[in-house]
This record gives C-alpha cells, structure tokens and sequence, in this order.
C-alpha cells in the first residue's frame, strides 16, 4: 500500500493535542507520510512529528507557492490554521492541483461561502470537509442509521470493539433505528463543554472570538451537533436548508467578557456568543433543538436524544455509547464501543480515504458538513449582536443562563 503524503498548515493547539498524535500513528501503519507542517510562526514542541520539516509562511504568501517544491509528492494539504483563511487558502490549492482536507469552520461569511461552493462544484473529488463527531463521537448514530459500512465493526478495529451485553450480536442493530423506537417526534443535541480540558480561558485566538473572523460557539460547535443529525435525514426529514426558519437565543460568559477585554481590542458587538440555544423543525415537522457551549456546567455533556414513538436512542458521545429504551423502559440495551484509537483517529483516516472515494460513511459527507455550514452561517444571520445579551457566570447551570432569556429550557439528558 501506497503511503498518503500530507502536509500540515497550522500547528496550534489541535495539533499539539489530537493531529500530531493521530498522523504519528498513521505514519506507523504506513497510511501516511507526513512531509511538512506549516504556520506563521515557528511550530510548537509536541512529542510526535519532531523531525518533520517545518516552514514559516510570511507576508500572505499563497500557499501553493510556498509548497511547489512538493507537487511532485501529490500531497494532502491538511488545513487546521486560522478560520478566515480556511477558503482562499483551500481555493488557492485546489486551483494549483493540490487536494486538501479543511477543518471547520470551511468559511466564515456567505462571500466565503459562495467562493467555496463554486470551487467545490468544480471539484469536489479534491476537497474533504472534516467534521470529526460523524467519524467518532458520533459513529453510533451512523451505525443504526445504517450509513456507515457494516464492514467496520465486523473486519476492522479503527473505530474499536462494537459490544452490546444484551444481544450476542451486535451487528444486529446496523441501520435498525426506527424498528427500534418507532417513527421519530423530537431530537436534542448538546455540545456543551466545562471541563478544565475543554472548559479553558486561556488558549483563544482572535479568530475564534470575533464573529468577523468565523469565531463563537455556533461556528465552533455548531456544526459538531447539527452535522450527524443529517445521517438521519431518510428517517427525520430534510434537516437543513438553504434558509434558517427557527429561533435562536445567546448568552455569554463574564470570565469569557473579561479575558477578551484584557487580551484584545475587540468590540463587544463582534465577541461571539458562549452559549446557543437553537430550535427548529425538519421538512417533516419533527422538532430539533441545539444547545452548545463552553464555560457551563462545570462538566462536559455531549449527547444526541431521539425520542420516538416507542422507544428513546441516548447517543453518549463522550463515553461513546448508545442507549436503547424500548417501550418507554421495558426493554433497555447499550451499545459501546471500547478499545478506541487515538482521540479523532478514524476521523484523520476517513478524511484521506474520502479523497480517494473510500469513505466508510455511505453518504457524501463533505456535501452534508458544507450544507450544515450554510445553515449555520444563516442562523448567525438572524442573531442582533448589537443588542443587549445576557450574561452568565463560569459553570453556570442552564437553568441559570435560561434565567436571562425569559423563560426555562433545560437540557434532555437521560
């Protein structure tokens, strides 16, 4: 087999803390061979890549001149670097011949949007949009939906050990979600992050604060809890469109406030949201709610909950489980996957293997997370920022944050 030669633009946190790790492994297996990294400053010490080669980019060199002495390779540009330049930079080298891989958010205004659509239109076998939730966090959703090979948890161990201890085979329950709860009525998706890991003050750049450059919690993590849900779009409706019909209610964090007025000189209509509630409904009226965040509960909660005729799914995706109530208690089992890879390992894979028309997800991904990025973009358009917003303190509860909107909504968590 082939290795996969990748290049790396943007050594910041992610990299230190998931993709240096991941293309390290992968470069073991022989998938991979990664050949440069690139940024604006000199790259951060991590414990993997280290004799990897390192270029400085300067003075908004485009990139496709700053790497031309690698064409020959046939490189996979992986973009993970400042949100503005995520879409000129990926347009530049797919116009030059390059393929890349572009972490979100793809764009940060509807110009963005445009430009990209229309590059993607051209050549879309060329461009890989990551979501890592549909790949990972979130694989469980794809696997009783039924759109992800069945092939993987029975021939592989990239996603790990499919176990369930009330049924001897867990394959079983491959594409069997509404057999199990029924026709679907409401679904949550909470990404809501308040740990000491996720839950930091202290490693924001601009570009994830100010709305002009693509930052705030929506575009953070707003596609990580809308973009799985379109795995279900057979059995939910039309989830997304081109237009945003719902409602949408912001807060933000005081200890978020006070780092941004210490740090930056940016203007507090453009500091992006913290907290978002989101509501709306799919094609066929099933009604959706979105919570995501940081600084909350002093915990994580990242889960999705489908509520159906006769049954409930609980999607655990921090400890990677899913719940199965049937009959509203009668019948309870728990999938799980256990024996995981490295943090967003089979996200990395599935990026390089969808360049090559071998995804494992039976769907075109890319055509989902960029639909799931208009929608966003188009939920950001509806928010006044230059109102009054209420405010909450650090791991506060939700209950609290809902005390500023007027009216209580608490998170589904079962």
């Amino acid at each position: 087999m082939s290795r996969n030669n990748i290049i790396v633009v943007g050594t910041g946190d992610y990299y230190v803390r998931v993709l240096s790790r991941v293309l390290s492994q992968l470069e073991e297996e022989n998938f991979a061979n990664v050949v440069a990294t690139v940024d604006i400053t000199e790259r951060r010490r991590s414990e993997y890549l280290t004799d990897v080669e390192h270029r400085v980019r300067t003075g908004g060199r485009l990139l496709s001149s700053l790497l031309s002495d690698f064409s020959e390779l046939n490189p996979i540009v992986f973009l993970g670097h400042a949100n503005p330049f995520h879409t000129p930079d990926a347009i530049d080298l797919v116009k030059n011949g390059y393929r890349v891989i572009i972490q979100k958010p793809y764009c940060i205004n509807h110009i963005q949007f445009s430009d990209l659509l229309l590059e993607v239109q051209n050549s879309a076998s060329a461009i890989c949009m990551l979501e890592s939730c549909q790949t990972w966090n979130a694989v469980l959703l794809a696997f009783l939906a039924g759109k992800i090979k069945e092939c993987v948890f029975s021939s592989t161990r990239d996603f790990g050990d499919l176990c369930c201890d009330t049924h001897e085979n867990p394959l079983w329950f491959w594409g069997k979600i509404e057999e199990l709860i029924g026709a679907p009525r409401y679904v949550q998706s909470n990404i809501l992050e308040g740990s000491a890991e996720f839950g930091r003050l202290d490693h924001r750049g601009s570009h994830l604060i100010d709305l002009e450059e693509g930052g705030g919690m929506i575009q953070d993590l707003g596609l990580h809890a809308i973009a799985p849900l379109l795995t279900l779009e057979s059995y939910l409706g039309q989830v997304v469109d081109s237009n945003f019909d719902g409602t949408v209610r912001i807060a933000r964090c005081q200890e978020y406030l006070d780092m941004v007025g210490s740090h930056f000189q940016i203007p507090k209509e453009r500091i992006g949201e913290t907290y978002a509630e989101i509501r709306f409904t799919t094609q066929i009226g099933i009604p959706i709610t979105v919570l995501v965040g940081k600084y909350v509960l002093g915990r994580n909660e990242r889960n999705i909950v489908i509520v159906g005729d006769h049954g409930i799914l609980n999607f655990d995706m921090t400890r990677m489980t899913a719940s199965v109530i049937t009959n509203y208690a009668s019948t309870q089992h728990l999938l799980r996957l256990q024996s995981l890879p490295p943090v967003q390992y089979p996200t990395i894979k599935d990026a390089v293997n969808e360049l090559m028309d071998n995804s494992v997800l039976t769907f075109n991904v890319s055509a989902n997370n960029l639909r799931t990025q208009e929608f966003i973009l188009n939920i950001l358009k509806s928010i006044r920022y230059d109102q009054e917003i209420p405010v909450y303190s650090q791991y506060a509860k939700l209950v609290q944050i809902n005390k500023g909107f007027g009216s209580p909504v608490t998170s589904m968590r079962l």
